[in-house]
């Protein structure tokens, strides 16, 4: 197969101002402003397009209790996407910008005219990223005159007819429309366009909509979650899912299950791409990485808690002190999971949840190991710097540049993803060295383009045609 032919990884950049761990932002060299900061947002996505990254993604929160912060701004403080996305499309030219929208809070009329007037302004390179909320959290309801956040069910029943409305909205005028014909007065064709007259349980739309047909005419959809109603859902609708790292085997059952989900809808496997999130720590060196990485890790102002560590791998180390080495008390290869077949995934519930799949948590403490590089001097005390600073679905990856690169592309070439969604640590040289380390290792080995040869988000991400 030759370099042109070859399956290429897709990149995305997710923006958090202060960066995605938990305690980076107290780096002396940290840049803290980012959640307001005009010049620094429009740095951190140039710098995702001169990396040739697919897109641009803008997170999305509507929750705003001052109490939920993680020790940072981010999970108090979210700019408003579209008006970011409107800013990322002013700067740049070819990167896709994506928005996060949460369907239980939104109305579909609005979101299909604020998404087609978006990938008009982009001409052709907006992205929706669609979100539920999660069930039992009821922080955002209150700030929609709502007492409670639906459950799963209600939840996905209402995203469905929703996004249903939004595609049918979004095709609701032929994309012929325009006549601009001078001689006759003639601007548009009415004829073209059309009611979708949508009458649900949910939502009574007529239609059409006063924004002309999107340039990619179905916007790419993305979607994360995991309850049996998120695979279905974006089993039907997303063209990126976005999904846990748990390690190679865990990863590459994950993969199989969600892409045999498509045939039911009728829909090829190739095109949806499965991206995790990682926290990438790249210097010039590996040295360099692992250093930074635990200088980082120091910054941990947590008591030591037993429990927590109990907890976090499954098995009771109570009695075990902060600094004894973890690997003189824990072999994580003899407890890994040993699921080999359909009859064990179907024994565990098929749902993907970590406790029911593996039995245990101990494959967290092979990637805990893993983002300190092995070191067989691991504490306990590090160990819980890690809990503590978990990143919940995305690992972090700690490395050169090459040896980045290496665990990217043994993970893609294994099918375990099909590429990743970067979260830089803290702002802003971490995504500077992903772009100049990491990428021009992944071009050297033919999996990542070497320009943009396409305009629009669909074609970076070599989705068919729409209609």
């Amino acid at each position: 197969m030759s370099t042109s032919e070859r399956r290429q990884l897709k990149i995305g950049y997710s923006i958090w101002p202060t960066g995605h761990h938990r305690t980076a932002w107290r780096l002396p060299e940290a840049v803290n402003s980012g959640t307001t900061d005009a010049a620094l947002l429009a740095k951190s996505i140039r710098t995702a397009e001169r990396g040739l990254f697919d897109y641009f993604f803008i997170g999305n929160s509507v929750k705003s209790d001052p109490h939920s912060t993680r020790a940072n701004g981010n999970e108090t403080f979210k700019i408003e996407g579209y008006t970011l996305a409107g800013y990322a499309a002013a700067i740049t030219e070819r990167i896709g910008v994506v928005v996060t929208i949460n369907a239980t809070y939104s109305d579909p009329y609005n979101t299909a005219r604020a998404i087609a007037s978006l990938d008009h302004l982009t001409h052709g390179r907006a992205g929706l990223n669609v979100i539920t909320g999660v069930a039992g959290s009821h922080e955002a309801a209150a700030n929609f005159s709502r007492s409670a956040h639906p459950d799963t069910e209600d939840k996905y029943d209402w995203a469905d007819e929703f996004t249903d409305v939004v595609y049918a909205l979004l095709g609701s005028w032929e994309p012929d429309w325009l006549l601009d014909d001078r001689a006759t007065g003639r601007f548009l064709d009415p004829a073209k366009g059309h009611r979708i007259d949508h009458e649900g349980k949910f939502f009574s739309v007529r239609g059409p909509l006063n924004v002309p047909p999107p340039p990619q005419g179905r916007i790419p959809l993305i979607h994360a979650g995991t309850s049996e109603r998120s695979f279905e859902y974006g089993a039907r609708y997303a063209d990126i899912r976005f999904s846990p790292y748990r390690g190679p085997e865990w990863n590459r059952r994950y993969y199989d299950d969600i892409k045999g989900r498509l045939a039911a809808h009728g829909r090829d496997p190739e095109h949806q791409f499965i991206l995790p999130g990682f926290t990438f720590f790249v210097a010039d060196t590996t040295r360099e990485a692992r250093a930074k990485y635990r200088e980082i890790q120091r910054f941990t102002t947590d008591e030591y808690l037993p429990h927590a560590v109990s907890d976090f791998v499954g098995i009771d180390l109570s009695s075990v002190k902060p600094t004894e080495r973890v690997l003189d008390v824990i072999d994580p290869s003899a407890l890994r999971p040993t699921l080999t077949g359909a009859d064990d995934l179907a024994a565990a519930g098929n749902t993907w949840t970590i406790d029911r799949y593996t039995g245990n948590k101990l494959w967290a403490v092979e990637l805990a190991l893993e983002a300190y590089g092995g070191d067989e001097a691991v504490t306990f005390r590090d160990l819980f710097n890690y809990i503590a600073n978990f990143p919940g679905n995305q690992a972090p990856v700690v490395g050169g540049g090459r040896e980045v690169a290496d665990w990217i592309e043994q993970r893609f070439e294994d099918r375990e993803i099909d590429g990743v969604k970067v979260f830089p640590p803290y702002s802003e040289y971490p995504l500077e060295a992903f772009v100049d380390l990491v990428v021009p290792e992944l071009q050297r080995r033919g999996i990542f383009r070497t320009e943009y040869t396409t305009s629009t988000l669909r074609d970076h991400l070599g989705l068919p045609a729409a209609p």
